[in-house]
C-alpha cells in the first residue's frame, strides 16, 4: 500500500463525501521535463482508469499471487483547457497544420497519473501509472481523444545476449572435490537484463565502460567476454559463496574464502589513457586474507595481466590501507614492479565502502592518479615511475578480478579524461531485487533474446514476481518473500459493493511433475570449425582474412599449430597443414591467427603466405584446418515428481506438469519451489472476482486485505490482491474493482 502512514488521505478514503482528484501529464518533449505547453491535460480529462494483473504460466484455474504483472491506462480526453483556443482533440489532431504535438512525438511519450483525495489537510495525491502512450483514438463528432498507455515492461525491449558462463564440468560432477559452487542466482541475471535496458539496481557503467563485474549472485561478466572462473576455493561447503551487499548480493572473500576471475574486455585497455577504476569492498583497518591472497581486488592490463605487456593492480592491505601497483613484463613472463602508489586508508571495523582510482600510466613513466574513498577525494597527485613497455602486439588486454574480502559493482571505464560529477556517490537503486531461490549451474545460450521474455522466464521459473509499480520502479520478489499484513479491511457497510466468491476443485493439485537441465563447460576441448573442403583457404601471397562462423558458440582456443601430413589430425587441438596449392608440398612458414568476436560465434581467421605461390590447407585429399574449444553442455534431464500425500487422500491425484523452462537446471532449489507451490495448491481456494469497492489510490497489486461482510457472507476473509481496474469520472468520481485470491 502506498502511503500507508497517511491518516489524512485515510480519513478521507473512508469518508461519506469525497472530492476526488485526478492529474495526468504526457512528456510529449520526451526530454523527461514535462514542459510542453500541453503536457498538462488534467482539466481535459472526461474519464481515467488504469488496468493492473499478474499473469503466470499455471493453468488459469490455478491462480496464485506469482507471475508478472501488466498495467494499461486508458484516458479519454474531452473539452477546453484554460486558455487554449481550441479543444483538445483539435490541437492533438495529426492533420491540422496547427496541431500542437507532431504525429512521431505523440506515440512512446513519457505518461504519468495521479489521483488523489481533498482532506482536511489539503490535497493528497498518489501515483497510480507511470509509462508511455501506445495508441491515441481521436473522435470528431464527440470531440474527444483516446490515449492509451503502457507500463515500462512494454520499453523492456533491448536485445540480450547472454555471456558464455557455466560451471567446469569436474566441478559440476564432483561438489565433494569442489566445494566452491560457481553457480548463477536469478538476481544476476534479471539484474544483467536491466541493464541492458538501462535500469540499474546498482550503480550503472560510465561512459566509456570496457568491462564491469556486478557480482550480484554471478561471476560473469556484465561487460567483457571469454570469461572464466581461473580458480576458487573455500574451506568449508557451509561458507557462502555470496552475501549481502549494499545493492544487492556481493560475492564473498576472506580466510575462509577466494576467488579468481579472468575475463577480456570489450575494448583492451591502454595505459596512457585516464582509467577509472571502481568498486565496493567491505574492509576495515584490520583485515584477514585467504593464504593465496595478497589483497588484490581489480587487475587492469594491456597484454595479458602480469605476463604480458603492462598491468595496474588496486589493492586492500591487511591494515586498510588502499594502493596500487604497477608492473610491466620487460621481455619476461616474470614482471618487474615499476611503482607502488599509496592511496587512502579504511580505518575502523569492517563495513562497506566505495572505493575509485582514476589513473593514468603515460610512456614516459608520467602517472597521475587520484583516489576517492566513501566519496571523500584526495588531490590530483602527479609522479614519475618506470616507463611501460610498448604496447603488445596482436593483445586483447585482460582484466583479473579477486575477491580478498566481499565485493561486488567492479567497474573498468577507459578515456575518463574528467572525473564525473557524481564520482563516489551513492547510487539510488532503479529496481528492488530479492535474492532468487533458483540457482542454475550455467546461464542459457542466448544471443539477441527479448529482455521481458528473459526476466519473466528467470522469475517464473521459481515462481517469483516481476513488476513495474506505480513510480515506474521495478521489482523482482520470491515466493519466500515475507507477505504484508492486511493493509485495509474491505467492509460491507463502508467499501463493499458486492461480493461474489468462487470456490472450485479445479484449483486443487495434488502431485507436481518438473523436469530440470542442468549446463556445465566441457572439460575436454573439442573441435569447433572444420574445414569444409581442401581448396576452402586456398590463400595468395601474403596477408589474406576469412570470415567465420562456428555452429555454436564456444570458448575458443587460440593458438593455431602447424601440422604435418602425417600427424594430422591433432587430438583436441587447433591448427592446419599448410601445402602447396600446386604441388602438394608442404610449406612450414605459413601462420593462422585467430581473432574472436565479442559474440564468441563469429571470428576471422588471418592465414599470413610469405611464399611466391598460393598455399592450400589439405592433408593430402583430406581438408586440413581445425579450430577448437569448450563448449557449454546440457546435461541429462532430471525428471522430479513431489506429491501431497494427505491431499491426494482427501481429493485424488491431480497432476500438475510444470512446463519446461531453461532456467530449471537443479533438482534441489526446483523441489523447494514445488514443495511450496504444493502446500498452496492442496485444498481448494476461492477467488473474489471483480469485486467492486470504494476507490482508494493507495491500494496495490499484490496488498493483503481483508474482507468482512458481517450481515452476508461473514469474514474476515484474507485475500491478495491479484488484479484492479481503478476508474476516476467526472460523473462517478474514483472506484475500483478488485480481483482477490484468498490465503489459507
Amino acid at each position: 500500500m502506498q502511503a500507508p502512514d497517511d491518516q489524512a488521505l485515510a480519513d478521507a478514503v473512508s469518508a461519506p463525501e469525497r472530492v476526488p482528484l485526478v492529474r495526468l501529464g504526457v512528456d510529449w518533449n520526451h526530454d523527461g521535463g514535462y514542459s510542453h505547453p500541453l503536457s498538462e491535460l488534467s482539466s481535459v480529462v472526461e474519464s481515467v482508469s488504469v488496468e493492473r494483473s499478474i499473469t503466470g504460466d499455471l493453468p488459469a484455474e490455478v491462480t496464485l499471487v506469482e507471475g508478472y504483472t501488466t498495467a494499461k491506462l486508458t484516458a479519454e480526453l474531452g473539452g477546453t483547457r484554460p486558455g487554449d483556443a481550441r479543444d483538445i482533440a483539435r490541437m492533438l489532431s495529426p492533420y491540422r497544420p496547427d496541431r500542437a504535438v507532431e504525429v512521431d512525438a505523440m506515440m512512446d511519450a513519457p505518461l504519468r497519473l495521479d489521483l488523489g483525495l481533498v482532506t482536511r489537510q489539503g490535497p493528497r495525491w498518489v501515483r497510480q501509472f507511470t509509462g508511455a502512450t501506445r495508441s491515441a483514438r481521436l473522435s470528431a463528432s464527440r470531440r474527444t481523444v483516446t490515449v492509451e498507455g503502457l507500463d515500462p515492461a512494454e520499453r523492456l525491449r533491448a536485445s540480450v545476449t547472454l555471456p558464455l558462463w557455466a560451471m567446469w564440468e569436474p566441478q559440476f560432477r564432483n561438489p565433494r572435490a569442489y566445494p566452491y559452487r560457481n553457480l548463477t542466482n536469478t538476481q544476476w541475471l534479471i539484474d544483467h537484463v536491466l541493464r541492458r535496458n538501462s535500469i540499474y539496481a546498482s550503480p550503472p557503467p560510465r561512459a566509456g565502460a570496457i568491462w564491469g563485474m556486478t557480482c550480484h549472485g554471478g561471476l560473469a561478466p556484465d561487460i567483457g567476454w571469454r570469461s572464466t572462473l581461473i580458480t576458487a576455493t573455500k574451506t568449508s561447503t557451509t561458507v557462502p559463496e555470496f552475501v549481502d551487499g549494499p545493492y544487492g548480493l556481493a560475492v564473498n572473500g576472506g580466510p575462509d574464502v577466494w576467488a579468481w576471475v579472468g575475463a577480456t574486455p570489450a575494448v583492451q585497455p591502454y595505459m596512457s589513457y585516464r582509467q577509472l577504476i571502481e568498486f565496493e569492498i567491505r574492509a576495515g583497518a584490520t583485515n584477514t586474507f585467504h593464504r593465496s591472497s595478497d589483497g588484490t581486488v581489480l587487475a587492469v592490463s594491456d597484454g595479458t595481466v602480469k605476463l604480458e605487456g603492462n598491468t595496474i593492480e588496486v589493492a586492500v592491505t591487511a591494515t586498510g590501507g588502499l594502493v596500487a601497483r604497477l608492473w610491466a613484463n620487460r621481455n619476461s613472463t616474470v614482471p618487474t614492479l615499476a611503482g607502488t602508489i599509496v592511496g587512502p586508508a579504511i580505518t575502523g571495523a569492517a563495513r562497506w565502502h566505495s572505493v575509485g582510482l582514476w589513473i593514468a600510466w603515460l610512456a614516459d613513466g608520467t602517472v597521475i592518479h587520484r583516489w576517492h574513498l566513501d566519496g571523500v577525494q584526495t588531490a590530483t597527485v602527479t609522479a614519475t615511475f618506470a616507463r611501460p613497455v610498448d604496447l603488445p602486439t596482436a593483445a586483447t588486454g585482460g582484466v583479473h578480478a579477486f575477491t580478498p574480502l566481499p565485493v561486488q559493482c567492479l567497474r573498468l571505464a577507459q578515456r575518463v579524461d574528467t572525473l564525473p560529477a557524481d564520482w563516489g556517490t551513492p547510487h539510488t537503486p532503479a529496481a528492488t531485487l530479492d535474492t532468487g531461490l533458483n540457482w542454475i549451474t550455467g546461464l542459457p545460450d542466448v544471443v539477441d533474446g527479448d529482455s521481458w521474455d528473459l526476466i519473466r522466464h528467470a522469475a517464473a521459473a521459481e515462481y517469483g514476481t516481476v513488476s513495474f509499480d506505480e513510480s515506474g520502479h521495478f521489482a523482482f520478489r520470491t515466493r519466500a518473500h515475507p507477505r504484508h499484513t492486511p493493509v485495509k479491511d474491505l467492509t460491507a457497510l463502508v467499501d463493499l459493493k458486492d461480493l461474489e466468491p468462487v470456490i472450485a476443485l479445479d484449483s486443487v493439485r495434488t502431485e507436481i511433475t518438473y523436469r530440470t537441465t542442468a549446463r556445465y563447460e566441457a572439460q575436454d576441448h573439442d573441435v569447433v570449425y572444420q574445414a569444409a573442403t581442401v581448396d576452402q583457404f586456398d590463400s595468395p601471397t601474403g596477408y589474406t582474412t576469412y570470415p567465420i562462423q562456428l555452429a555454436h558458440r564456444s570458448q575458443v582456443d587460440i593458438s593455431m599449430g602447424s601440422y604435418t601430413t602425417d600427424t594430422w589430425p591433432p587430438d583436441r587441438f587447433g591448427g592446419f597443414v599448410s601445402v602447396n596449392a600446386a604441388t602438394g608440398a608442404r610449406v612450414s612458414n605459413v601462420t593462422v591467427t585467430l581473432f574472436i568476436n565479442p559474440d564468441e560465434l563469429t571470428l576471422s581467421l588471418l592465414v599470413y603466405n610469405p611464399n611466391a605461390f598460393p598455399v592450400r590447407m589439405a592433408a593430402g585429399t583430406r581438408p586440413a584446418l581445425q579450430i577448437t574449444g569448450t563448449v557449454t553442455a546440457d546435461d541429462t534431464t532430471y525428471t522430479g515428481i513431489a506429491r501431497n500425500t494427505a491431499a491426494a487422500a482427501r481429493y485424488g491425484r491431480r497432476v500438475l506438469d510444470l512446463p519446461d523452462n531453461p532456467f530449471r537446471q537443479r533438482p534441489e532449489p526446483t523441489r523447494d519451489v514445488v514443495d511450496s507451490l504444493l502446500a498452496d495448491l492442496a485444498a481448494p481456494v476461492a477467488i473474489l472476482a471483480d469485486v467492486p469497492v470504494v476507490g482508494d489510490p493507495r491500494v496495490q497489486l499484490t496488498d493483503v486485505v481483508t474482507v468482512t461482510d458481517p450481515g452476508g457472507l461473514g469474514g474476515p476473509i484474507t485475500a491478495a490482491v491479484i488484479g484492479s481496474r481503478r476508474t476516476h469520472t467526472t460523473t462517478d468520481g474514483l472506484a475500483d474493482t478488485l480481483t482477490l485470491r484468498v490465503l489459507r
